[in-house]
């Protein structure tokens, strides 16, 4: 006879929440994206080449309205299925960084009870990435409209007229890739030089693509948590940090490795932990694995 186990869990009751906290790190969150958005935006060659009858202030406004919106729409596509499963979860929590890759960590929510199954577990990973990919691609089309293509040889001209600037080539991850190819494709002797907007979408898909990775208690874990199960996800998880460091996010797999030895390798774990993930959100993994390899951006060459 199979042995099973029931937990029963103490829900804490919850007062009517202030949400100051939510408010204040918003408010800094603004605060250090408009900065980062400001000193990309400040950029000589943008300032006096590219956009001269454009405020810098404007750019970073733009820039911090485009990468909130983002995180923001990823946060709650979260949340909302959250609501709609009746799993109580905090608004989201936004979390600054210093100037130079956005101003922000993104955001998170705070769950304060369990899926009910695993189904639930899937839907509630899955949700934030979807809504936020969307948001991402849409911002992105904007971006790439606004981005210019310049000739080779002007770029060239540029490194030698503003020897303070430097000029990189950044890897693009497929869905900006495919959108430039239609709105601003380029010749070989050409260049895109990305807009504040196009920038902000490409931090976008770094976001995207480390939520999926299928490790410890990322958005990627939940989803694979919710179909190999308990033990097996411990394995996935592992690889997941692999994964990270093979394409070029060694400090994010070294952040989450620390993580996963301090607090294990564990997802979130369903009430019902028995019954197997429904046949249609098998099928939602084509989506999952879709949105994760469109949003890669390999930092070293995979």
């Amino acid at each position: 006879m199979d042995n099973y186990h029931l937990s029963i869990l103490k829900r804490e009751a919850v007062g009517n929440e202030s949400y100051l906290r939510n408010k204040i790190l918003f408010a800094v969150t603004v605060c250090t994206v408009m900065l980062d958005g400001y000193l990309r935006s400040n950029n000589p060659v943008l300032r006096n080449e590219l956009m001269p009858n454009t405020p810098v202030l404007v750019n970073a406004l733009i820039f911090t309205i485009s990468i909130l919106l983002i995180f923001a729409v990823h946060e709650y596509g979260h949340r909302y299925i959250a609501v709609k499963r009746g799993i109580d979860a905090s608004q989201p929590y936004f979390i600054p960084a210093p100037p130079g890759m956005g101003g922000t960590l993104g955001a998170i929510i705070s769950q304060r009870e369990p899926p009910v199954n695993r189904d639930a577990l899937f839907d509630l990973g899955l949700s934030g990435p979807v809504s936020g990919f969307i948001a991402t691609a849409l911002i992105a089309i904007v971006g790439i409209s606004l981005s210019f293509i310049v000739p080779t040889a002007q770029v060239n001209q540029w490194m030698f007229d503003y020897p303070e600037i430097r000029f990189q080539i950044m890897p693009m991850p497929f869905i900006m890739d495919a959108i430039a190819s239609v709105i601003k494709p380029t010749a070989s002797t050409e260049v895109l030089i990305m807009h504040p907007v196009a920038f902000a979408t490409w931090v976008g898909c770094i976001v995207t693509f480390i939520n999926l990775i299928p490790s410890w208690q990322l958005d990627g874990g939940h989803i694979i948590r919710s179909l190999v199960g308990r033990e097996s996800h411990k394995i996935v998880s592992i690889a997941g940090v692999f994964l990270l460091i093979i394409s070029g996010y060694v400090v994010m797999g070294v952040v989450v490795a620390f993580f996963m030895m301090r607090q294990g390798t564990e997802s979130i774990e369903p009430l019902d932990d028995l019954s197997a993930l429904s046949t249609s959100r098998k099928f939602g993994l084509l989506i999952y694995v879709a949105v994760m390899l469109l949003s890669l951006v390999a930092l070293l060459p995979v």
